[in-house]
């Protein structure tokens, strides 16, 4: 039998698993990087994908050294790329077994 449920972490387990300041995590949530469940720090849920997203932003954060509203926008936009590349793929194949290569 397979777990499908997720495990969520709470605000202190966020900050704790990325080893980022409260404040921080507080201005990724402002804008709108990370949507946690729940609507304040001590309700707030936050999935295993958020602690990913969290990463990512500090990282572009510090190593582009641009500020959050940018962050919000590049990674916005690095996933739409995502998403590009995926359709891409997918369309290839497709036209893959009508003119075989």
């Amino acid at each position: 039998m397979t777990d499908t449920q997720t495990t969520y972490l709470s605000f202190t387990e966020i900050c704790l698993q990325t080893g980022v300041a409260e404040e921080t995590v507080i201005e990724i949530i402002e804008q709108g990087i990370v949507e946690p469940i729940g609507t304040s720090p001590g309700e707030w849920q936050f999935s295993p994908a958020m602690v990913l997203l969290t990463r990512k932003a500090v990282r572009l954060h510090h190593d582009l050294d641009i500020d959050w509203p940018g962050i919000a926008l590049a990674i916005e936009l690095l996933e739409k790329l995502d998403q590009l590349r995926k359709e891409n793929r997918h369309l290839k194949g497709r036209l893959s077994r009508f003119i075989g290569d």
